[in-house]
């Protein structure tokens, strides 16, 4: 299993600009040009990590801030290519569905969205006009609707229930409950031992828990406890942003967790 150049070196894409050639003549607007145009814009890249595994990362841009380093997973099911989490974006979407056909040979024909929030639902109409079937939370779609980003158009009713599981083809999908956000799950592949975090688990270069505005503390630790019960096998752990590592980045966040809920409590008491 290549996991060295993910853990060492982390999942940063290079932003290296292209250099644009001079050119009088306008250039054409054939669906290649695009294609070309939309991956020069939103730049993919695709991490071999185990046998039928890869990790693909684009960057969120903010005006005015830092590249944001988005995760995901690409995993090949012999004729079916599985994609979980969509790239953040349409377009940056589209650039990832091209890619993954570039490079795998494949076109991607299942996506797994782990949470409502707009670094995992904003490039899901792009996959759905591709005929990609997805499965999410049952919650997702009313949830994204909620917050006006794109709505998946399907949801897999066995995932309600806390520590619910369930298949899609070589790889698991979980729900261990509430974390940093309501309907966060997990994916794992077990051939390849490798366990997806997603926003649930911190990158290894991370101090702080990042977005906490959906996140339940005290459920969040208990969540993340489950899934490190459920999974000790797991060589690899991704988060959704950032650098990955074994199950120490599990640890990594629940410390992050009781600090913050140590905190809360000193803050209460001092206001009282």
């Amino acid at each position: 299993m290549r996991f060295s150049h993910f853990v060492l070196i982390g999942l940063s894409a290079s932003l290296a600009a292209c250099g644009a050639e001079s050119n009088t003549s306008k250039p054409s607007a054939g669906p290649d040009n695009f294609l070309a145009k939309v991956q020069a814009d939103y730049p993919v890249t695709l991490s071999n990590i185990a046998e039928n595994v890869w990790v693909h990362t684009s960057n969120y841009r903010i005006p005015g801030q830092q590249p944001i380093p988005v995760n995901g997973l690409v995993v090949v099911d012999g004729d079916d290519v599985i994609l979980v989490d969509a790239a953040w974006g349409e377009l940056a979407t589209v650039s990832l569905l091209e890619k993954v056909k570039q490079e795998i040979g494949k076109p991607v024909t299942k996506l797994i969205i782990t949470h409502h929030h707009a670094d995992r639902v904003m490039g899901v109409d792009a996959a759905e006009r591709e005929g990609i079937q997805v499965f999410t939370h049952p919650d997702t779609p009313a949830l994204a609707a909620s917050n006006g980003w794109p709505v998946p158009n399907t949801s897999v009713s066995a995932l309600k229930e806390k520590h619910s599981r369930t298949k899609v083809g070589a790889v698991e999908i979980a729900y261990p409950g509430h974390g940093h956000a309501s309907d966060n799950l997990v994916v794992y592949i077990p051939a390849a031992h490798v366990l997806y975090g997603g926003c649930a688990v911190r990158g290894a270069e991370t101090n702080t828990l990042g977005n906490t505005n959906d996140a339940d503390l005290k459920e969040w630790a208990a969540s993340l406890s489950w899934v490190k019960a459920t999974y000790p096998e797991a060589v690899l752990v991704v988060p959704g942003h950032g650098k990955g590592a074994d199950l120490s980045l599990i640890d990594k966040t629940l410390g992050m967790i009781a600090n913050a809920v140590n905190s809360q409590k000193a803050n209460s008491q001092t206001a009282d």
